[in-house]
């Protein structure tokens, strides 16, 4: 063999030798010369790093996972926004409407439909009186000026049963909604005024009957029972949440 081939071997030897600063790191666990990455290991790819659980209080780091679903935050952790109750908070809880309430309703338009009875018959009278005045005073010379001053009070009296009447109406619904039980109170009393008149002036008249003064005694009662049951406390608890509510 010729001497140059032979050198020519031994250089592509030594060329195919590592540098004597390299070092080959190996990869066997097993082997006492491997060295750790002083830069920390390497993770395989497509393998998520260890993930370490909050410390107390903390809030999770960017790229942590929540905590699944139906489990309760740990102490000092704030709850999620869905699992608050929309609605409940400054939500003002109004009473049922009370029994005494629905009655003094009832008595009230029972009031107002008698109202719409007596405003018809005091203007209907009325405007009969003023229709016969002028034959009165043709036949009784000075008595037509009185039946014309008859028919005028009983107008008037008709306009203030109507008066009335749309008080206790009004009254009525206004107390079924909730917004406010002044007007059937007011009405109330003046239904005690008046009912009050008729069952006492029964007691001391001769002339009624029985059924008269227990039909006066029945609206006197019902007059009472109307400003008695909406000043009770159910009644004032349940048109104060109302008002509560309506912020006045």
């Amino acid at each position: 063999m010729p001497l140059s081939t032979g050198t020519d071997i031994l250089s592509a030897r030594e060329s195919a030798q590592p540098a004597p600063t390299e070092e080959i790191m190996s990869t066997d666990p097993n082997d006492p010369t491997r060295q750790e990455n002083p830069y920390g290991q390497q993770q395989a790819w497509g393998q998520q790093p260890p993930q370490q659980p909050a410390p107390y209080g903390q809030q999770p780091q960017y790229g942590q996972q929540p905590a699944p679903y139906g489990q309760q935050p740990a102490y000092g952790q704030q709850p999620a926004y869905d699992q608050q109750q929309y609605g409940q908070y400054g939500a003002t809880a109004v009473p049922a409407r009370p029994a005494g309430v629905t009655i003094a309703a009832v008595f009230g338009f029972i009031f107002g439909a008698l109202g719409v009875l007596t405003t018809l018959a005091f203007i209907i009278l009325g405007a009969i009186s003023g229709g016969a005045a002028s034959d009165l005073e043709d036949a009784i010379p000075g008595f037509g000026g009185f039946a014309g001053a008859f028919a005028g009070i009983l107008i008037v009296l008709g306009l203030l049963a109507l008066a009335w009447t749309i008080v206790m109406i009004m009254g009525s619904v206004r107390a079924l909604s909730g917004r406010s039980r002044v007007l059937l109170i007011v009405g109330g009393s003046i239904a005690i005024f008046t009912t009050g008149i008729s069952f006492f002036g029964s007691l001391g008249d001769e002339n009624s009957t029985a059924g008269g003064v227990i039909l006066s005694l029945i609206f006197f009662a019902m007059s009472i029972a109307i400003v008695v049951l909406l000043s009770m406390k159910p009644a004032a608890a349940f048109f104060g949440a109302h008002r509560a509510r309506r912020g006045r």
